[in-house]
């Protein structure tokens, strides 16, 4: 979120400008700065939903994978090895989407 917290720094010191500035250019900054937060608070609310979506996501994972238990011991090793597997690399995407996007 560093970079939030960047451009939130940014848009106080274009406010700051266009206050003293005054005049047609202090509107201007002022009417730039309003569609500026719009935007911040777009991204906000979007990364947001989407670590509430992930972490949804991957509490499934981990109760699918926990229901799946007493099915799996019913399987043949080889098959039951490769549906662990696909339920890790379930879990393993889900926690890799987490971090790239710093969720």
């Amino acid at each position: 979120m560093s970079e939030i917290a960047n451009i939130e720094t940014g848009l106080n010191a274009a406010a700051a400008i266009g206050a003293a500035a005054g005049g047609p250019i202090g509107a201007d900054v002022a009417e730039g700065l309003q569609v500026g937060e719009a935007v911040v608070n777009s991204v906000v609310a979007s990364q947001s939903a989407h670590a509430t979506a992930l972490d949804t996501a991957t509490t499934a994972a981990s109760t699918l994978a926990t229901a799946a238990e007493p099915v799996l011991a019913t399987l043949p090793a080889a098959d039951a090895a490769k549906a662990k597997a696909g339920l890790g690399l379930l879990q393993a995407i889900l926690a890799d989407l987490k971090s790239i996007f710093g969720l």
